[in-house]
């Protein structure tokens, strides 16, 4: 076995290492924080303010269905969509495609792309009021297949974006004992390859297969999914709680790394690089488009299907486009504020290599939160456990917010599913179930050669078949939904409100129905063909075609999926727009007078007559138009 897998190449001695007190000290710190706080706020509540402990975080609908408040959706979401990647993936991609020039193309995509199909899942999952899966067989029957290949789509994502949070536990072990173990002998690149990784130094020159599971990897991939099942399998009220905390404490160490790194030597000249380095010819290149688009999708993630399954949780009043815009915003700011912590600790590194930043931010590749980052906390002097604490526990943060996030819109699917099948099971055994399930799946990647296999299935399933996903999501939303269905959803949902009593309207309306129509579909139907084409015509990575064969499998059987049902002919279980009561309340508050002729028995030029839709406009739009359903009770009251 050991002529098959010989030890790592690098031989050099590390030094004695002893126990940080300094790393020791923050790390139990930011772990008993939390409770502290909630011991203090119970407190408070308890003897200070007469036994009122404030906003309930999930009530309980008389179906039994858990109702989320307020700011449990809205933290849940911005949990969900702020994650590692704004941290460990966003600078590599401003930094391997030209700095600031790549700051435009993804905040263009933002608005046009990600931004509104995200806001539109948000409007979708609370009008039906469905988890993802059953959502899309309601508007069709022909897309229940789309949905299951959404759910493999969120499966196999969760399984490896588990193994990128699992990184960080050994890092923070490591930030407890002192010196660094990536320092002195040991450089942060070996301590990756070598110690965390094991990898093969030549993946065309190597035994066969993907080498045998790395213990230290395993056991904390075993702890990683212990954490997320105790904070998932007991219900949500759960699950809002550490949410609260997991959410908060990332922006707060954000904040601190902010400040400190942009005062160091060299930063100005990263932040330079980050957002003063514009290129206008990069914004010709399509790659530069393809990854920015990427990126965001991959960020705030819709296509994933947890913004409808959180929204179908939320109150039918609740103000969806309000929480949405909120969340964008947030996920993007934090994006661009982790930037300058990542880029000033890169400059500061570049001055005392003697380097240029771009040559520093770009050698590690999407390992530079593992290799660049960590080199330069040794710079950091006395601090440098503390600093190192703080930066890799906010990517634990950081990532465990969306990992719960993930984990409880499978779940939530799952149980819907079983449900509407007779089947009643306890949430902690689903969440037992899926668990296991995908920490067996991701012990792929804890093998020597794990992390190549991640790199592989992140870019054929993470990127291209989540752009497919976007895309087909667009042409239903286009065809089957409707933008006057999801335009009158988000009214009637906001009817009577404070700040909209007739409802709000989707705003700026040219720019959200233009992106609906055209930005999205063609944005993401366009790169997912030249993503296709690019790796079809090239090898990605360089990788061997025995290590691209996962990729291609994956991505091929995630294609096969979606198709399994597409050939199903029945209508939609959804009523037309005249017939829907959920937008009943909204179109009795039109002038009867201006009612008049819109609706009903159509005339011989083929226009409704009787009721009208408000602002006068027609119902031929996809599934607004009349089609002979019968009328159903509205699906946000009656699913």
């Amino acid at each position: 076995r050991h002529t098959l897998y010989p030890p790592p190449s690098n031989t050099a001695q590390h030094t004695m290492s002893m126990v940080s007190a300094s790393g020791l000290g923050t790390l139990l710190f930011l772990i008993f924080i939390g409770p502290v706080i909630y011991l203090l706020r119970y407190l408070y509540a308890e003897y200070v303010v007469a036994h009122k402990h404030g906003e309930v975080n999930v009530i309980h609908a008389s179906d039994g269905r858990e109702i989320l408040s307020s700011r449990a959706y809205i933290f849940a979401l911005v949990g969900y969509a702020i994650g590692i990647g704004n941290v460990w993936r966003f600078p590599y991609v401003i930094a391997s495609n030209g700095g600031a020039a790549a700051v435009v193309a993804y905040l263009i995509c933002a608005v046009c792309v990600a931004w509104p199909l995200f806001i539109y899942e948000l409007i979708l999952g609370q009008y039906l009021r469905l988890t993802f899966v059953r959502a899309w067989e309601a508007i069709r029957p022909r897309w229940l297949s789309f949905g299951w290949a959404q759910f493999l789509l969120l499966f196999i994502a969760q399984s490896y974006f588990s193994m990128i949070i699992t990184y960080t536990l050994p890092y923070i072990a490591g930030s407890c004992q002192e010196p660094l173990p990536w320092t002195g002998n040991t450089t942060s690149q070996e301590y990756w390859q070598d110690t965390i990784l094991n990898s093969f130094s030549d993946l065309h020159d190597k035994p066969g297969g993907l080498g045998p599971i790395q213990w230290k990897l395993a056991l904390s991939l075993l702890v990683f999914w212990l954490i997320t099942f105790f904070s998932v399998a007991f219900g949500k009220n759960i699950l809002s709680q550490i949410t609260y905390v997991t959410v908060t404490m990332p922006v707060v160490l954000m904040i601190i790394l902010v400040i400190v790194t942009t005062q160091k030597p060299g930063a100005s000249a990263g932040i330079q690089f980050y957002i003063g380095k514009f290129e206008l010819s990069e914004l010709g290149k399509l790659q530069v488009w393809a990854t920015a688009l990427g990126q965001i999708l991959f960020s705030l993630s819709p296509g994933f299907g947890t913004a409808i399954t959180y929204s179908s949780f939320v109150s039918h009043k609740e103000d969806v486009y309000r929480a949405g815009m909120i969340v964008c915003v947030a996920n993007t700011a934090f994006s661009l504020l982790g930037g300058f912590a990542v880029f000033s600790i890169v400059g500061y590194l570049a001055e005392q290599e003697g380097k240029t930043v771009e040559e520093v931010a770009t050698r590690s590749g999407t390992g530079l939160a593992f290799i660049t980052i960590a080199e330069a906390m040794s710079f950091f002097g006395n601090a440098q456990n503390v600093m190192s604490v703080l930066f890799y526990v906010m990517l634990l943060t950081l990532g465990l917010d969306s990992s719960y996030a993930w984990t409880e819109t499978l779940v939530s699917s799952v149980e819907e599913t079983l449900k509407s099948k007779g089947c009643h099971f306890p949430t902690w055994r689903v969440t037992l179930a899926l668990c296991i399930t995908m920490f067996l799946f991701g012990l792929v990647f804890t093998t020597r050669m794990g992390n190549e296999v991640l790199d592989v299935i992140d870019m054929y399933v993470g990127t291209i078949f989540l752009l497919a996903v976007c895309f087909i999501e667009s042409i239903i939303f286009n065809l089957d939904f409707g933008w006057k269905r999801t335009k009158y959803a988000l009214q009637a949902a906001t009817f009577g409100s404070k700040h909209h009593p007739k409802g709000r309207d989707m705003f700026p309306k040219f720019l959200c129905r233009f992106d609906f129509h055209v930005a999205v579909p063609v944005a993401t139907g366009l790169l997912f063909t030249y993503q296709i084409v690019n790796v079809g015509r090239t090898p990605y990575g360089g990788y061997p075609m025995s290590l691209l064969a996962w990729g291609w499998t994956m991505l091929a059987l995630c294609l096969v999926t979606v198709l399994l049902t597409i050939w199903r002919s029945e209508k939609s279980s959804l009523p037309s727009i005249k017939d829907d009561s959920c937008f009943k309340e909204l179109f009795d508050s039109v002038n009867q007078a201006t009612l008049a002729g819109s609706f009903g028995e159509k005339g011989e030029n083929g226009k409704n007559g009787g009721q009208s839709l408000p602002n006068g406009e027609d119902s031929e739009d996809g599934k607004d138009s009349e089609d002979g359903e019968q009328p159903v009770n509205c699906p946000t009251l009656d699913p």
